[in-house]
C-alpha cells in the first residue's frame, strides 16, 4: 500500500485532510499531513516531511502531494526525494480535493504508477516533483 503525505503550506494539509474525511464519513489516517508553516525555511520544512515520514514508521512506498510548484513545500518535498533513493517514492503539485480523494482510492498502486493515474486529475498547472540533485 502506498503511503500518503500531503506536503501543503499550514494549514491547507489539515483542511484538505478534514475535506477528505468528510467525503469519506470516518478519519482517514492513512493520509498523513506535513503542514509547512509560512515562516519555515528550507531545511526546517524537509526536517518536517522527515519527522512525519519516520512517525509514519518510514514506509518504503510513497506518494507527497504538494500545494504549491515552487513554493517551499514542494521544494523541500524534492529535497526529501533526493535524500531517499533508497525508497520507492515520488510526487506530485497542484493537489486539490478531486486529486486526493482519487490518491486515497488507489493508494494501492505503487507511486509511479499511482501519479501517472493521478496526473489525469490535474490542471496544467500541475507537475511531478523530481528530486534535487
Amino acid at each position: 500500500m502506498t503511503s500518503l503525505i500531503l506536503i501543503c503550506h499550514a494549514p491547507l494539509g489539515h483542511a484538505l485532510h478534514a475535506v477528505a474525511c468528510h467525503a469519506f464519513g470516518r478519519y482517514i489516517a492513512e493520509v498523513v499531513v506535513a503542514d509547512i508553516a509560512a515562516n519555515s525555511s528550507l531545511d526546517d520544512a524537509v526536517a518536517t516531511i522527515e519527522t512525519t515520514w519516520k512517525q509514519e514508521g518510514q514506509p518504503q512506498q510513497v506518494v507527497l502531494l504538494g500545494d504549491i510548484l515552487g513554493a517551499t513545500p514542494c521544494n523541500a518535498a524534492c529535497a526529501w526525494l533526493s535524500l531517499h533513493p533508497e525508497i520507492n517514492a515520488c510526487g506530485l503539485t497542484g493537489v486539490s480535493v478531486p486529486m486526493m480523494l482519487k490518491a486515497f482510492t488507489y493508494r494501492e498502486l505503487p507511486p509511479k504508477e499511482l501519479v501517472e493515474k493521478l496526473a489525469d486529475t490535474v490542471s496544467p498547472s500541475c507537475a511531478p516533483l523530481a528530486p534535487t540533485s
